[in-house]
């Protein structure tokens, strides 16, 4: 294990000797970025469009269902804000440490997630109305 070692560290100093200042240039700045897309955030969890058990459920859990719905897109709009604000301080005070770069989540899993929440709610409201014929109940619309 130790020759093994020895010998990395031995070619790692042989691999910038080679090559022209741009060349090494172009090393040097994609090493970040191939960490930083692969880094940069965490990966969206959508939720199904449909989900087994649907059509079973009554008017009522439908409509409780869209009810919950509207208020984790309203949560998640709030996140998205939040760290929309924080990938901003992030990028401005990585000019001066780098380190906040490393920590700006750049993967747009908030508006994954929120558009699979529009989806969802949708193909529920189409449910409901077809469980529900009465005009003056449809989801979505405020009752006077």
């Amino acid at each position: 294990m130790g020759a093994f070692l020895n010998q990395c560290k031995s070619l790692l100093p042989k691999m910038f000797m080679y090559g022209t200042l741009p060349q090494k240039a172009t090393s040097v700045a994609l090493v970040p970025l191939l960490l930083f897309v692969g880094c940069a955030g965490t990966a969206p969890n959508p939720v199904d469009r449909y989900m087994l058990g649907d059509e079973k459920k009554s008017a009522k859990a439908l409509y409780a269902e869209v009810a919950s719905i509207d208020e984790e897109i309203v949560l998640k709009n709030k996140k998205k804000t939040d760290r929309d604000i924080w990938n901003v301080v992030f990028f401005v005070t990585g000019f001066l440490v780098i380190v906040p770069w490393f920590l700006i989540d750049a993967k747009g899993s908030h508006e994954v997630e929120i558009e699979a929440l529009k989806a969802r709610k949708t193909q529920l409201m189409i449910l409901h109305a077809e469980k529900d014929d009465s005009p003056a109940s449809v989801v979505g619309e405020e009752e006077n």
